[in-house]
C-alpha cells in the first residue's frame, strides 16, 4: 500500500467542523426535469455516479412519496414548513424529504472510495491520482490510506434519518428553513454562506453554515463524522451495518451522550426507521463514468 505523507495545518473547531471543499457538478436538461445536476468528479472507477433532479419545494405536496424501494435522487434545494400537517404525514413527509438526498451523497463516497482503493494498489500513481488522494487527506485529515477508507465509509440511512429529525426538529430549526443546516453545522469562515445563532458561547458570536441544497447538508455532515471525535462510531462501522448496534458509538455527537444514544435507538424504532436502510437509488439514474 502507498504511503503519502501530508504537511498540512489543522484547524480545530467543534466536532462539528466544517470543510470548504464541495464536488463540482456539470448541469444538464433532461425531459421533464428542469434541472439536472450530474455529480462528476475527476476520477475513474467501476461505480456510477447518480443523475440528480435538482427541485423546489413550494409546499409539501412537492415531496415525493416513494412507493417503491428503488428511488429517484431528488435534491431538494429550498425547504417548507411541515408544522401544519397530522403527525403521521408531517414524519413521513419529512423522512422521504432527506431520504433520496442522503442515498445521493452515499452513492458519491462510493464512487470517491473506490478510486482510492485502486490508487492505492497502484505502484506509480500518476500525479492527478496523487493530487486526488492529497485533497481527501487534507479533507479527512489523516494521512493513512486505510485509515481514509474507514473515515469515507457511509452508515445505515436510518441512522442519519433519526439525527435529522431530532437536530432539526422535524425541519422546524431556523437554521433548517434559513440554510437547509439539518445537523446545526458551526461555521468559523467569513467567506462561506453562514448565519449568527441568537446564542454566544464564551461572549463570541456563533454561526452556523447555509447549504444550497439538503444534499449538499448530508455531504458535510459525512464529513463531519468521518474525521470528527467518532472514532469507536467508525471502528464499529466496520464490523456491524446494524443502526441499533451502532447509535450507541455516537455517544460523542451531543452533550446529553448516554441519553441521547438511547434516544437515537427509541427513535429509530418507534418510526420503523429501519425500513429505509432498503431503499437504493433507481439504476437508471445511475450513468458511467466518463474518465
Amino acid at each position: 500500500m502507498i504511503k503519502y505523507f501530508l504537511i498540512f495545518i489543522s484547524v480545530t473547531i467543534t466536532t462539528f467542523s466544517l470543510d470548504n471543499a464541495y464536488i463540482e457538478d456539470i448541469t444538464y436538461t433532461l425531459e421533464e426535469e428542469s434541472n439536472i445536476n450530474l455529480y462528476q468528479e475527476d476520477e475513474t472507477s467501476s461505480n456510477k455516479l447518480a443523475v440528480t433532479m435538482n427541485r423546489k419545494i413550494n409546499s409539501p405536496k412537492d415531496i415525493t412519496i416513494f412507493k417503491e424501494k428503488m428511488i429517484k435522487p431528488i435534491n431538494y434545494t429550498t425547504t417548507v414548513s411541515l408544522n401544519k400537517l397530522q403527525v403521521s404525514e408531517k414524519k413521513q413527509k419529512f423522512f422521504h424529504m432527506m431520504l433520496p438526498a442522503i442515498l445521493i451523497s452515499k452513492q458519491k463516497l462510493k464512487v470517491k472510495r473506490a478510486r482510492v482503493e485502486e490508487i492505492l494498489q497502484l505502484v506509480n500513481p500518476t500525479s492527478d491520482d496523487l493530487i486526488f488522494l492529497d485533497k481527501l487527506y487534507k479533507k479527512y485529515r489523516t494521512d493513512n490510506g486505510k485509515e481514509l477508507l474507514s473515515r469515507m465509509k457511509t452508515h445505515p440511512v436510518s441512522i442519519v434519518l433519526a439525527q435529522a429529525a431530532i437536530e432539526s426538529g422535524w425541519g422546524e430549526s431556523r437554521f433548517f428553513k434559513e440554510g437547509k443546516n439539518i445537523f446545526g453545522m458551526w461555521s468559523v469562515s467569513k467567506n462561506e454562506p453562514r448565519m449568527r445563532a441568537k446564542e454566544t458561547r464564551n461572549g463570541k458570536a456563533i454561526y452556523l453554515r447555509k447549504y444550497s441544497s439538503i444534499s449538499d447538508a448530508i455531504d458535510d455532515y459525512f464529513v463531519t463524522i468521518g474525521r470528527g471525535a467518532y472514532k469507536s462510531f467508525r471502528k464499529q462501522r466496520d464490523i456491524t451495518k446494524d443502526p441499533l448496534k451502532l447509535v450507541a458509538y455516537l455517544i460523542n455527537y451531543c452533550e446529553l451522550r448516554g441519553q441521547y444514544t438511547k434516544k437515537l435507538r427509541k427513535f429509530i424504532i418507534a418510526n420503523n426507521l429501519e425500513d429505509f436502510d432498503e431503499f437504493q437509488i433507481d439504476k437508471m439514474y445511475l450513468t458511467r463514468n466518463f474518465y
